[in-house]
């Protein structure tokens, strides 16, 4: 008996049998899921960062206002007259140079991407600037760019650009 070759089925100048069709099927669906599955990945990658980001943001946000001491001198600076003097005390030195490490620390994050400048601006510069422009906090504060020249730049920074800042379009991520 002689031997039948299978039929051949062709598709341009490329002919295969049809199990090879179906392999060579086979092959494309794979590479397929295979190249969806790598870009999902890397879409869920940037998406957590993004999001990681807002979290680490907002609790950074959250601990200028659940922190005692920082939240005592936030109050301080808000407060009349009379009671903003009690900044000038020596006592609240260390309590004042925590805020000023704060608002530094912030103007790192902003340098090192994560988060945005306008969003660190937002959230932060005005009680950077309250801070700076008064007379009762900076009382026994070194005014040398050396020792405090982030935190000075960036309450400067805040006051330069407070008014053109668009809250519409403040962005945790930078």
């Amino acid at each position: 008996m002689p031997l039948v070759s299978p039929p051949l089925y062709c598709v341009s100048s490329i002919c295969m049998t049809r199990p090879e069709w179906i392999q060579s099927a086979g092959y494309v669906i794979a590479a397929v899921v295979a190249a969806f599955s790598i870009f999902s990945y890397f879409y869920t990658q940037k998406k957590q960062r993004s999001l990681d980001i807002v979290k680490f943001s907002l609790d950074q946000h959250r601990r200028l206002f659940d922190d005692e001491v920082l939240f005592e001198i936030l109050n301080l600076i808000d407060s009349e007259d009379t009671e903003q003097r009690k900044l000038a005390a020596p006592s609240m030195g260390n309590k004042k140079r925590k805020l000023i490490t704060f608002f530094e620390e912030m103007v790192l994050l902003v340098r090192a991407g994560y988060m945005s400048e306008d969003f660190a601006l937002y959230m932060f510069g005005y009680y950077a600037m309250q801070a700076r422009n008064n007379q009762h906090f900076m009382t026994d504060i070194s005014t040398d760019h050396a020792d405090f020249g982030i935190f000075f730049d960036f309450a400067e920074q805040y006051d330069q650009k407070k008014e053109v800042i668009k809250v519409s379009r403040v962005g945790i991520t930078p």
